[in-house]
């Protein structure tokens, strides 16, 4: 018997195991190759597309077991859903409702069929980015459902049946999520960063039950185009029942923390679904209230945790009560009320001995009751300290009306013993304070500072608060006295302020003020205010950026109305240093024995005007753009907004000095935000070295190199031209070298925008001759840049030409066997190296070199030709006038045919040669004692030189028309020339 019931539980066992395997192998078939999401994908984005009035957009949708097991689920990724709501032609941002990397979605779906009952088992997404908006009208861009009608046809003898299933969600879970909700209707703007969610829901016919948790790390809220909450990071865990009959939601057990303040929410919320609003009535107060608890919301970074016994009664709640939605907004108060409490830390001297607070607020940002803010009543003994206070806000959400009142003697020494504070924070010294203050918030926000209302007095002694970790020390001896409630009357001395931080940081050392201002009656100006300053020593800066210092100073500075609008500040300003220093960067100014005279008009928030001027005895100025220090003698500078105007400045740059006069634009923004400077002026001098200021640009950083190289020796580097500079101007210079050249008498234009240099109809004199230049330079890199010149050169000795241009001697190398002057005009653009040599391969040039009585010195070339035609003066020979044409292009030199006389011969000579100095030239002669004409061929180059008898070539080469042509090549160019500097400077 035993042994027939092993063999029957053998045999069910073996064949569950295989229906089970037939199942899985089922399943297994199903999934990956009956409903693969290549079939799967298309259908669930047909169906959302007709069933939503929006556009569905994914990257596949897989059907899963085996990762599920044991339930069958919904696996979708790379999700985006865009509304159609507000918008059906091109999608807009506000449209962007829903987009996610996962989302997977498992469903019993046994349990609607024999229990009608809808199973979510899980429902997850992640990467989540909703973008919930409502415009003006109150539309919304979440109300994509279509109604029934849109998507199915009802027969009229359709029988419909009420959907009345319950549903059960066991978790629905968001990670990683950020959320927008943007409602114009209200005027409220909120965002939630890195949000995460974990829900779970019992729909049932009678009480349905919701569980949440959530939290996130930064909420941030706008109303009505103000900032009211940033930086709050805070965290929900809540049960919630619903009565489906009422529509009421009750909270039970709620817990929010808010940037770790933990409080306590009950209370009910209720659906109006007809005026689509949700009536809320909720109550909030603080987790365990209790003096630790209070003591416990100081920040850690500061003090430390550790064993208090305290006393006293503390309460803190508050309500959340009104609807919202449809332009309504709930109304939120709070009341804070401590009572004697007392409290002591462990192992410290000192201790709280009393401490009394009372405290309400009100916000209702529908304006229908007033809002505020009011702490009744301040007051904290112990630790040799009495701090009494009391203050309000009122009119808070129109222009809010502040008073304030205390008198307080702190000795932070004792008190610093009375908190476990962290070992990197640092409290010590003596506040006294015995003030009433009454002002608007508008008065600070317009810098009306003459309206606030201050009297009494408050004094620093020894203060000083630190925090190596992070990094922050402000170390403080003041008194400041307020003599008058009415009116802004106040003086103030510093013995020493002291103030480092990671953002900014000052020194004040000896300051002295004395502040007026007058009756402020008409409220429709802003009240006049004088201060007068001494100081000994200032010293500040912000970031690693900018730094400012300035020595012995004496100022005075006005506020009062406006000129062009009377509500709006004007700043009279006026001051006088030893010494003024301004770093910005790696750029650095500094002025020595400086006045400045300012006047700044408020336009808008954080715009001012500045006019005025600023004097110096001395300024020099270093960046790193540029090697060389600039100095500047005894001068002063006007200032109108962003333009600063020169006249007669003196400048000295390493060797080189010059006058300048003009106008400079945008010089603040360009040192601290390498913005446009743009400048416009007339420069003289006595000497401009250019070789040690091309090498300034070369060598930014080295800059003993470039002070102390030797200008004829110094070899010539390719620099790059700052792009944030626009500079217009007009020379008159006796003196310019450039390389081993001497310029004298420079007169012209030169304009040097977006990088690139343009010498502009500029006139000169050197080499004992007379010059016009147009020339244009750009450089990129070190490595490599381009040039175009045009020059105009009238009676140059030969020699000295080949000197001024070295290529020439390798493009014409026949003008070696030259002596004499002539008239050199030349037109060319070529790429350069980083030694600013020219790339012969890149040149293309046409030159007209023509001149008078030049004497054909011997040469081998000469000495071939006069011994084959038998010239007279076998030595030299004097042409009556040359007149040549040539061009440069694709690495060939093509001199076009021109007539000489020389000796007993009239000739005609033209050819073509190589940039690799192969050459293949002809000479026809035109007039000779021969009784016939013939030409001669040369070619070759001057290693292996051939020289040929032919016919002649050239009869009617050489005429007015064929002249006009090579011109015209030449014009073009130039042309071409000013055309590229033009496209480079609006080139972005």
């Amino acid at each position: 018997m035993k042994k027939k019931t092993r063999k029957v539980i053998k045999i069910s066992a073996i064949s569950l195991g295989s229906l089970l395997c037939a199942l899985l192998i089922a399943v297994a078939f199903v999934i990956n190759f009956v409903f693969t999401p290549g079939k799967l994908t298309p259908v669930v984005l047909d169906v959302a597309n007709r069933s939503l009035n929006a556009d569905l957009q994914i990257k596949s949708v897989e059907l899963t077991f085996f990762s599920t097991f044991p339930k069958f689920g919904l696996k979708v990724e790379e999700g985006t859903l865009v509304s159609k709501a507000l918008n059906d032609s091109l999608p807009h941002k506000t449209d962007s409702l829903l987009s996610f990397k996962e989302c997977v979605l498992t469903v019993n779906p046994a349990d609607y069929l024999l229990k009608n009952k809808v199973s979510v088992h899980n429902l997850s997404l992640k990467d989540v980015s909703v973008y919930a908006y409502r415009d003006a009208a109150g539309k919304a861009n979440w109300e994509i459902a279509k109604a029934a009608s849109d998507t199915i046809e009802v027969k009229e003898d359709t029988i419909q049946t009420k959907f009345d299933s319950e549903i059960e969600i066991r978790q629905i879970e968001l990670k990683h999520a950020n959320l927008i909700f943007d409602d114009r209707n209200t005027e409220i703007y909120s965002r939630i960063d890195d949000a995460n969610l974990r829900l779970r829901l019992s729909l049932t016919k009678g009480i349905s039950t919701l569980g949440l948790k959530f939290d996130n790390k930064n909420i941030l809220f706008w109303q009505q185009g103000e900032l009211l909450v940033n930086k709050v990071a805070t965290s929900l865990q809540t049960d919630i029942a619903v009565d489906r009959s009422t529509a009421v939601w009750t909270l039970k057990d709620t817990e929010l923390t808010v940037n770790g303040i933990r409080l306590d929410v009950h209370g009910d919320l209720k659906r109006d679904t007809v005026a689509k609003t949700i009536d809320m009535d909720l109550n909030y107060g603080l987790h365990a209230p209790s003096m630790e608890t209070v003591l416990n919301m100081i920040p850690e970074s500061y003090v430390k945790r550790g064993q208090v016994s305290a006393a006293g009664e503390v309460v803190v709640n508050g309500t959340l009560q009104g609807k919202y939605g449809n332009e309504q907004l709930p109304a939120v108060a709070l009341n804070i009320a401590i009572k004697n409490a007392s409290a002591q830390y462990a192992g410290l001297p000192y201790g709280i001995d009393s401490f009394t607070a009372d405290f309400e607020a009100y916000v209702d940002l529908m304006r229908r009751d007033p809002s505020f803010l009011n702490l009744k009543i301040l007051h904290f003994k112990g630790a040799h300290t009495e701090i009494l206070a009391d203050a309000k806000v009122e009119e808070l959400l129109t222009d809010p009306l502040i008073t304030l009142h205390t008198e307080s003697t702190v000795d932070l020494d004792a008190l610093a013993k009375t908190f476990p504070l962290q070992e990197s924070v640092t409290i010590r010294g003596q506040l006294d304070a015995g003030l009433n203050l009454k002002c608007r918030l508008s008065s600070l926000k317009k810098q009306d500072i003459g309206r606030i209302k201050l009297a009494g007095k408050l004094a620093l002694k020894d203060f000083e608060l630190k925090d190596t970790a992070k990094d922050f020390d402000f170390l403080g001896n003041a008194d400041l006295v307020f003599s008058d409630s009415e009116t802004l009357q106040a003086e103030l001395e510093i013995r020493e302020i002291l103030l480092n931080s990671k953002r900014i940081s000052s020194e004040i050392d000896r300051m002295k003020a004395t502040v007026t201002s007058t009756n402020p009656q008409d409220t429709t100006k802003i009240v006049t205010l004088q201060c007068e300053v001494e100081m000994n020593k200032l010293r500040a800066s912000m970031g690693d950026s900018v730094k400012i210092y300035s020595g012995k100073t004496t100022a005075s500075g006005k506020l009062s109305p406006g000129e062009k609008d009377a509500a709006k500040p004007m700043i009279d300003f006026s001051m006088r240093t030893d010494s003024l220093f301004l770093g910005a960067n790696e750029t650095k100014l500094a002025l020595g024995v400086a006045g400045i005279k300012i006047k700044a008009e408020k336009v808008r928030d954080s715009l001012w005007i500045p006019r005025g001027i600023i004097g110096f005895d001395r300024l020099r100025m270093r960046t790193p753009e540029f090697a060389l220090p600039v100095r500047m003698r005894k001068t002063a500078v006007t200032m109108d907004g962003p333009k600063i105007t020169l006249k007669n400045a003196s400048l000295k740059i390493g060797r080189s000095n010059l006058v300048a006069t003009g106008d400079v634009m945008g010089l603040y923004r360009a040192m601290t935000k390498n913005e446009l400077l743009k400048a416009s002026l007339s420069i003289s001098s006595d000497m401009i070295d250019c070789n040690q200021l091309i090498n300034a640009f070369s060598f930014p950083e080295d800059t003993t190199e470039v002070a102390e190289a030797d200008t004829a020796s110094a070899s010539m580097k390719l620099f790059v031209l700052p792009k944030n500079i626009d500079f217009e101007l007009q020379t008159d210079l006796k003196k310019v070298v450039f390389e081993q050249m001497e310029f004298e008498d420079v007169r012209g234009n030169v304009d040097i925008k977006n990088g690139a240099l343009h010498l502009r109809d500029l006139n000169m004199r050197a080499l004992d001759a007379d010059m016009q230049a147009v020339m244009v330079y750009r450089a990129d890199s070190v490595r490599g840049g381009y040039t175009g010149f045009d020059f105009k050169i009238k009676d140059i000795n030969v020699a000295r030409l080949v000197d001024f241009i070295p290529s020439m001697d390798t493009i014409v190398p026949m003008l070696r066997s030259f002596k004499g002057t002539v008239q050199f005009d030349v037109a060319a653009e070529a790429r350069l190296d980083s030694n600013m040599n020219i790339r012969i391969p890149t040149l293309r040039s046409a030159m007209h070199i023509k001149g008078d009585s030049l004497v054909l010195m011997d040469g081998e070339t000469f000495a071939e030709i006069s011994k084959m035609l038998m010239f007279k003066n076998k030595k030299k020979n004097v042409f009556d006038s040359v007149s040549v044409n040539v061009v440069v292009h694709d690495g060939s030199v093509i001199v076009y045919p021109f007539q000489i006389a020389i000796d007993r011969y009239r000739a005609a000579i033209g050819g073509e040669q190589g940039l690799d100095m192969n050459f293949n030239y002809h000479i026809s002669i035109l007039k000779s004692p021969l009784p016939f004409k013939a030409g001669v061929n040369i070619s070759g180059n001057l290693d292996d030189m051939k020289i040929r008898i032919g016919k002649a070539k050239y009869k009617n080469d050489v005429t007015p028309a064929a002249i006009h042509r090579v011109d015209s090549t030449r014009l073009d160019l130039g042309k071409r020339i000013v055309e590229r500097f033009h496209r480079v400077v609006v080139a972005k």
